[in-house]
């Protein structure tokens, strides 16, 4: 595979500019409004629908002016349920990305392209200075149920969800600890403002949606949530109810238990009742086996013929707890798309059974890097200690053998690196790519040995004498990566460390990265493609990316466990420098702090990258249409719902 077959891409052909206009210059050619002459299309299941009197025209159902998508490859065929798999309620990804909806989303039409786009809403404009933000719906857009999508339910987000009793209030959103203002100018257009400039929020709505999980962002169903709130209805006696049936204590905890709503009655994969604005809607509850979702009969969407999207009529997910499993249903035939759980150390096995399972085996590539995360936050205080020495983190980055690493464990089929910004990345830099990743096991010996670490029978020693060990912490989801743990292992007790493995569940694995209980964490170091739209792995907000999960939950007012870090900490620093890059509306300026604060990760990195860049394997049944292979793989993009994937179809 081509090693940088990012950075012969323009990798992003919009990048946070200053102005509303800018923006839209460059969505204009692939999210263009349909014309007043345009006739629509729908699907089979709704025409049946129709003309049963059981549901409205496709006409009447779709905004005036509806998005238009682009599919990469073809017009769609009308029909079928996609299969896919996952591992149940703690993997709640691989369905979420496949079908969020943001107001503002990226856009990736080829490999080569990656923009942002209006999606449910006609437009969005801002003043120079990036402090105020209007955005328009598109006109006659509606719910799952048929009820109009208005700024009713704009302004029901933001007194419930945002400032009332469910308060939420992401960073993006609120500056300074300061609320984002709201102002409801009509029907359809509503105004925020801030009291800095925010110029990235484009880019923030695009990657967290600011407003409910999955979306829509800024807004609810105000018609149906209401019923849930006891201030807003007067049948307390349907609030008891659902509150004995989800086993909670207190309504709040029907829309979810803190963060992003996404409880029992507010989360949309959770609450087949629940009105959604997603391409598909839930049928049953994700504790079933299988999970079902079927498509949404007013979905805002239509392609350049005037079919209504999506194309697939529905989506299975089937649980399993084993990878094994997985690919042999991969093996077997019975996956129609997938790419989570698709690892790339079985690259060969899914190759060697293509024909049997008449499927085709894509690759994309991941804008991540394979990393270790020793805790600088440690509750120990010695090893907190220890782990902030960059002298110790350096010796632990040069004692590993990367080349060896990638040939043994991944054939050859990754980048050494350290984990930093991907190649094509607009904040990519080859001399932090390569920061200590050098092989050197001497000099990581001899920085131990600067460090008073003594060597006594083999074993390195703490300061208070006692042997130094620690723990690497790495979840069942990562199973794979076992042979890497074991050969990081091997590489640093060949230093005199005392290392230890733990493979824990996901939600234990969470569960303890949030409480700070852990030595040294293994996650990929992702969200390295378009950096400024989710920054949170440079200042230690994902505690699952454990280099400093105490600190930066201190810093984010997380309700995890948190701990101030010291007044002349080098996290600090960082964090000044993101808060100032987050408010500059000069783009020069704005780029010049993001890289200074990039820099100080740079000089002495916090995440340990091993291999990077690697291919991701993609499943597709050959008669799955408009999935193309070479596309980046990354969190922040939401892979794999930007690739329009209402627009995927079965060929018949």
């Amino acid at each position: 595979m081509d090693r940088k077959g990012f950075s012969r891409r323009q990798f992003l052909q919009m990048m946070a500019s200053s102005t509303a206009a800018a923006i839209a210059a460059s969505a204009m050619p692939l999210t263009t409004l349909a014309q007043d002459s345009m006739s629509y299309n729908e699907a089979p299941m709704l025409a049946d629908l129709v003309a049963s009197g059981n549901l409205p025209p496709v006409q009447e159902r779709i905004p005036a002016n509806p998005r238009v998508v682009t599919p990469p490859e073809e017009i769609g065929q009308y029909g079928g349920t996609l299969r896919r798999a996952f591992k149940g309620i703690s993997d709640r990804w691989g369905p979420t990305k496949l079908n969020e909806e943001m107001a503002i989303e990226w856009d990736i039409p080829d490999p080569d392209t990656v923009n942002v786009v209006a999606n449910y809403i006609s437009e969005w404009v801002q003043n120079d200075d990036a402090t105020e933000f209007t955005f328009t719906l598109r006109e006659g857009l509606k719910w799952s149920d048929g009820h109009p999508f208005t700024t009713v339910d704009v302004q029901f987000w933001y007194d419930w969800y945002y400032m009332g009793d469910l308060a939420d209030r992401p960073t993006p959103i609120t500056i300074a600890g300061e609320p984002m203002e709201l102002e409801v100018v009509d029907e359809l257009s509503w105004t925020v403002r801030f009291p800095a400039p925010n110029p990235l929020l484009p880019l923030a709505i695009a990657k967290l949606t600011l407003g409910s999980w999955a979306g829509p962002t800024m807004a609810a169903p105000a018609h149906y949530l209401s019923q849930y709130i006891p201030d807003l209805t007067s049948d307390q006696s349907l609030i008891d109810a659902a509150m004995e049936e989800n086993g909670v204590d207190t309504w709040q905890q029907l829309f979810g238990d803190g963060g992003t709503p996404q409880g029992q009655i507010a989360g949309w994969w959770f609450n087949p009742d629940l009105p959604v604005i997603n391409a598909w809607k839930s049928v049953n509850h994700p504790s079933n086996d299988p999970w079902l979702a079927e498509r949404n009969p007013y979905y805002h969407a239509v392609d350049p013929e005037g079919n209504q999207l999506p194309y697939i009529d529905g989506m299975t997910h089937a649980w399993f707890d084993d990878n094994a499993v997985f690919d042999l249903w991969i093996a077997q035939g019975e996956i129609d798309a997938h790419i989570r759980h698709v690892a790339s150390a079985n690259f060969t096995f899914y190759k060697e059974n293509e024909a049997a399972g008449d499927y085709t085996v894509l690759l994309w590539r991941a804008a991540e890097t394979q990393a270790f995360y020793p805790n600088i936050s440690h509750k120990d205080p010695v090893l907190r200690e220890i782990f902030n020495d960059a002298r110790f983190r350096e010796a632990l980055s040069i004692s590993i053998n990367r080349q060896e690493l990638n040939d043994l464990v991944y054939e050859g089929l990754f980048e050494p690196r350290q984990a930093s910004p991907v190649s094509g990345s607009p904040n990519y830099d080859p001399e932090f790519e390569t920061r200590w990743t050098e092989y050197d096991p001497d000099r990581a010996n001899a920085l131990l040995d600067e460090m008073g670490l003594e060597l006594v029978d083999g074993v390195r020693m703490r300061p208070d004498g006692e042997p130094l060990s620690f723990t690497i912490l790495f979840q069942s989801a990562l199973a794979q990566r076992g042979d890497e743990v074991n050969l990081v292992e091997s590489y640093w007790e060949a230093l005199g460390l005392q290392v230890n493995q733990e493979l824990v569940e996901r939600t234990l694995y969470q569960e303890r990265t949030d409480n700070g209980d852990v030595d040294v964490g293994v996650w990929s170091a992702d969200r390295n493609s378009v950096v400024m739209a989710d920054v949170s792995r440079y200042t230690a907000e994902q505690a699952d990316g454990p280099w400093a999960p105490l600190y930066g939950a201190w810093w984010a007012n997380s309700p995890r466990a948190q701990e101030e870090p010291p007044a002349d900490h080098p996290i600090r620093e960082i964090w000044r420098l993101w808060e100032a890059t987050l408010v500059e509306p000069d783009e020069a300026t704005r780029n010049a702090l993001f890289k200074e604060m990039l820099d100080i990760h740079k000089e002495h990195p916090y995440m340990i990258g091993t291999v990077g860049e690697g291919p991701v394997p993609f499943i597709k049944k050959n008669n799955v249409g408009n999935i193309l292979g070479g596309n980046i793989w990354d969190d922040t993009l939401r892979s794999p719902g930007g690739v329009a994937s209402v627009t995927w179809f079965f060929r018949s």
